[in-house]
């Protein structure tokens, strides 16, 4: 497959390519899958402390979005790390679409549990509620923030949660092809996995 590299910061000198090819090479079976291949590498410079590079490497197929980043004091750890964190996550996919498939059959989502009338704060555990933040008015509070916009393209409930496996994520934000609105599909603490969706009017 065809890799462009995108560089901030970090030098890609004619070894570092060579590396990133041999590394990349375990990756060949999905070759024929794989329509855009990116890998994106950032240096930061802190005032104190070594340089850190995070590379993140994604991966689009015709279906699907591969991605995987990893961050460390080098180059080559982080590339190295990020493909190797990517080969995990496809076979974990993979792995989980069978049991999926084995457990229910033609029906691959009978796993998926409605919460019903759940508010969002009752999926949270109770140590992940207090963010130690007032709600004081005129205080104020900064949140790191770090905003992803991406395109949502209509889906079924079963392609959202390859997506979502596919990522490594524990949710994922997908346009519902069968509802016509937007929903969240997340991973639930035993096993199964939840949908998040809006009330029809």
């Amino acid at each position: 497959m065809e890799l462009q590299i995108r560089s901030n910061g970090t030098k890609v000198t004619d070894g570092m390519r060579e590396f990133i090819d041999r590394r990349m090479s375990k990756l060949d079976h999905l070759a024929e899958r794989v329509v855009d291949a990116q890998l994106d590498l950032r240096t930061e410079h802190p005032r104190a402390g070594a340089p850190q590079t995070t590379a993140q490497l994604t991966l689009k197929t015709g279906q699907h979005l591969i991605r995987a980043e990893v961050r460390a004091d080098d180059p080559a750890k982080a590339i190295d790390a990020a493909i190797d964190k990517l080969i995990r996550q496809v076979h974990k996919y993979n792995d989980k679409r069978q049991s999926r498939r084995r457990r229910a059959g033609e029906h691959p989502m009978n796993e998926l549990v409605d919460v019903g009338e759940l508010d969002l704060p009752d999926l949270l555990a109770e140590d992940d509620r207090d963010t130690g933040l007032t709600d004081n008015e005129g205080d104020e509070r900064s949140i790191p923030l770090r905003i992803k916009r991406f395109g949502v393209k209509p889906m079924i409930v079963e392609e959202a949660v390859d997506q979502m496996e596919l990522l490594g994520h524990d949710f994922f934000l997908f346009h519902n092809a069968d509802e016509s609105q937007l929903n969240v599909v997340y991973k639930r603490r035993d096993g199964a996995y939840g949908l998040l969706a809006p009330n029809k009017t």
